[in-house]
């Protein structure tokens, strides 16, 4: 079996059993099961309604994309340096005070 073969029958395999699987739920027991997880967690599923409804709105353009995705990176590296450098400087600091204190 070629290589493009392989990969159209692991996709129709995975469409098949998604689609079995979303055929036994149960439209009320879903539903019973999204209320409660609102009135129990109601920011996080204002928050949730929120976002889908920006990205069914056609929020997500690009653009906006770009700009999270740079946020997102300034963000992390911003994190990881702050560590690096606090490791950097813990592990500075100790070496210095092993020096001081041998004989």
């Amino acid at each position: 079996m070629a290589e493009g073969e392989v990969d159209e029958t692991q996709g129709r395999d995975g469409r098949e059993k998604a689609n079995e699987a979303l055929g036994r739920l149960d439209a009320t027991e879903v539903t019973r099961a999204v209320s409660a997880f609102a009135r129990e967690n109601p920011h996080v599923a204002l928050a949730a309604a929120a976002g889908l409804g920006f990205l069914l709105g056609g929020g997500l353009t690009p653009r906006v994309l770009s700009r999270l995705g740079a946020f997102a990176t300034r963000s992390y590296v911003k994190g990881t340096l702050a560590s690096m450098v606090g490791i950097f400087l813990d592990e500075q600091a100790r070496s210095q005070s092993q020096l001081g204190s041998s004989p």
